[in-house]
């Protein structure tokens, strides 16, 4: 008795992926390009509003961010510290930045390699805009400006 075992068919997940894709900078254009730089603009700008709270130190984004970027944010946290402490009765305006998540991000691309995005950043009692600007640079997305409102 011989029994025939049929051949295996590499299984592909759900999301698509397939073992030895091709990763060169032509793969990665337009939706997968696009899904990549939503990504790292949300997880940027989460990032941006947790070091306005003072839970995240600002150079956690120099790996994402141009230097110009840490420096302002480094600079910002400290001032918003420092009027924490010495304002103690509006403890509860800085208590907003503790629960912040992105609600809402809008994305376009006004040139090759180039993305800028906006997010809504819900917070416990508002919402906040950030704005970025995300540009590739020797095959490595960079956020270039960084606006919190």
């Amino acid at each position: 008795m011989t029994i025939t075992v049929p051949e295996s068919t590499p299984r592909t997940p759900v999301g698509g992926y397939t073992w030895r894709e091709d990763r060169s900078a032509a793969a990665l254009s337009g939706r997968n390009e696009a899904e990549r730089v939503g990504a790292i603009a949300r997880s940027i700008g989460q990032a941006a509003v947790e070091i306005l709270a003072g839970t995240r130190p600002a150079s956690q984004l120099s790996r994402w961010t141009d230097p110009e970027v840490v420096e302002r944010f480094t600079q910002r946290a400290a001032m918003l510290k420092l009027v924490q402490e010495q304002c103690p009765e509006r403890r509860a305006v800085f208590e907003v930045h503790r629960a912040a998540r992105i609600r809402r991000i809008r994305m376009c691309s006004p040139a090759p390699g180039c993305y800028e995005a906006s997010l809504v950043v819900d917070e416990a009692t508002r919402a906040r805009a950030v704005a970025l600007r995300i540009e590739r640079v020797a095959r490595q997305w960079r956020v270039t400006h960084l606006e919190v409102g």
